[in-house]
């Protein structure tokens, strides 16, 4: 099982802002509970930080100010995973590192969306309960579905 089994999923929880947006822009996207990551690009629409909402809430406790530039509270270092990426190896690595959203790149940097642990380990868990199932039918003699 691959990454870009989950697109939909994926889509549903991404969003990214410029370099150029605000503070507050950010805040206002994480009024969307789906969202736990919001990516940063550059004009060329390449990511070059993410914001979660710790990072968020460190910088209002901190200063309180939204009116500053969302790169002023983004984490520059951009961990990462691809569509064509193993859906089990990469919640392997989300969970050694204690990550709830990875953003999905292109080879060139761009978003494509973002994988959220639960959704990883929901698809993870519904795939093998199906391949307990197809054992267990093909053990009683009605064969693989």
């Amino acid at each position: 099982m691959i990454i870009a089994d989950l697109i939909g999923a994926t889509r549903t929880r991404f969003r990214a802002l410029s370099h150029a947006s605000s503070v507050q822009a950010a805040a206002d996207a994480f009024s969307d509970a789906r969202l736990g990551l919001i990516i940063v690009c550059d004009a060329a629409d390449r990511a070059t930080g993410v914001v979660s909402k710790s990072d968020l809430v460190r910088h209002l406790a901190r200063s309180g100010r939204t009116d500053m530039p969302v790169t002023a509270v983004m984490t520059n270092s951009v961990l990462s995973a691809s569509p064509s990426d193993d859906l089990r190896t990469t919640w392997e690595f989300m969970v050694a590192r204690r990550l709830q959203s990875l953003p999905l790149l292109d080879p060139g940097r761009r978003p494509l969306g973002t994988l959220d642990i639960r959704d990883a380990l929901e698809a993870i868990l519904a795939f093998e309960q199906d391949q307990e199932d197809q054992l267990v039918n093909y053990i009683a003699g009605k064969g693989y579905r």
